[in-house]
């Protein structure tokens, strides 16, 4: 890429990194039960929530931070900046979209579905790519297996660990008086354990990291230059979450039918324990997920109505998501290919 068109094509990948990590933020809804708890100014939540992803984000995610897309493609298939510019572009529009409809998106799905839309448009433009070589099919299946396992995980880890506080601590809690000094405890520890939810998130968040760590490793960026990029991906997944991520984390936070401080610390003790779990190797997982089905454990252990309307909301677009992301993949590096950029 040394011509003035690959010049051109490594910035634009750049401001879509920056802006795929603008998204990332944007539909983070893991502060939602230290929002429901009210233990600090909404304001406090989206600011501490927000540098401990851009912390996630520049310092620990390298285990996750891979090419986008080309660890899931096959022999067949031949990775090129298009198609990395497709799937960017789609699945920036689909998250970006869910956030300001408040509805917790997983940017995993996102992209994969982006890269699926974009591998069939290969074929079908490609006579000499082998469809069943199109994919890894070993890595498809262990990171869609990941996205089945996390949240029923969280879902039964809430569960367990609801009634093991509950049996060793809330049970023996007596008066108003004992009850409210446990709760300001736990307040205190609900800051901590939900700073590093932050922090873990931001680590498996890395999909706009692993970018500019392509571009770095092709020898398209210098050290300098890297380093620049990564700060600046911490700086817009901040932005993110505070700019836009409120209306999904309010969204979730109402989900919450018991917002006691000893409620959420659960849902972000579970969400905490999966991240750094799925962090430590290197597996990509659905955050948002996992807080949905945590929230719905402890409202299940505590025998309190799940709102399955505003779950079904939530199920249609996790559904819609590899579909709509898919076809918006397809039709944006078709678009490229028509108009003979490929």
């Amino acid at each position: 890429m040394a011509d003035i068109s690959g010049v051109i094509i490594i910035i634009i990948t750049i401001i879509l990194a920056l802006l795929l990590s603008f998204a990332i933020g944007a539909n983070d809804e893991t502060p939602s039960p230290l929002a429901a708890a009210g233990v600090i100014r909404f304001e406090a939540v989206l600011l501490i929530s927000g540098l401990g992803l851009a912390i996630g984000t520049i310092f620990f995610s390298e285990k996750v931070s891979k090419t986008v897309g080309a660890d899931f493609l096959g022999e067949s298939v031949q990775y090129t900046d298009f198609m990395l510019l497709s799937i960017l572009i789609s699945a920036i529009i689909w998250l970006i979209l869910g956030s300001f409809a408040g509805i917790p998106l997983s940017s995993t799905h996102s992209l994969f579905g982006s890269i699926i839309g974009v591998v069939i448009v290969v074929i079908l433009v490609d006579p000499t790519v082998d469809p069943s070589l199109a994919f890894k099919w070993d890595k498809v299946l262990s990171v869609s297996l990941s996205w089945v396992v996390s949240p029923l995980v969280g879902f039964f880890m809430a569960f367990i660990l609801y009634k093991i506080i509950a049996k060793l601590f809330l049970s023996k809690l007596k008066g108003l008086k004992q009850i409210e000094n446990f709760e300001n405890l736990v307040a205190i520890a609900l800051l901590v354990v939900s700073f590093g939810v932050s922090i873990n998130t931001g680590r498996n968040s890395a999909e706009a990291l692993g970018i500019v760590y392509a571009l770095y490793d092709r020898s398209y960026l210098d050290p300098e230059g890297y380093w620049l990029s990564v700060v600046l991906l911490g700086v817009m997944v901040f932005l993110g979450i505070y700019i836009a991520g409120r209306y999904v984390i309010r969204n979730l936070a109402n989900q919450m039918t018991d917002s006691r401080p000893s409620n959420s610390i659960i849902i972000q003790i579970s969400a905490l324990i999966i991240l750094m779990v799925a962090s430590e190797n290197g597996m990509p997982i659905s955050h948002s997920h996992v807080i949905v089905f945590s929230i719905i454990g402890l409202n299940v252990a505590k025998n309190y109505e799940v709102d399955y309307k505003n779950l079904g909301k939530m199920a249609i677009y996790w559904v819609l998501t590899l579909p709509v992301a898919a076809v918006m993949g397809g039709l944006i590096y078709y678009g490229f290919f028509i108009n003979g950029m490929i």
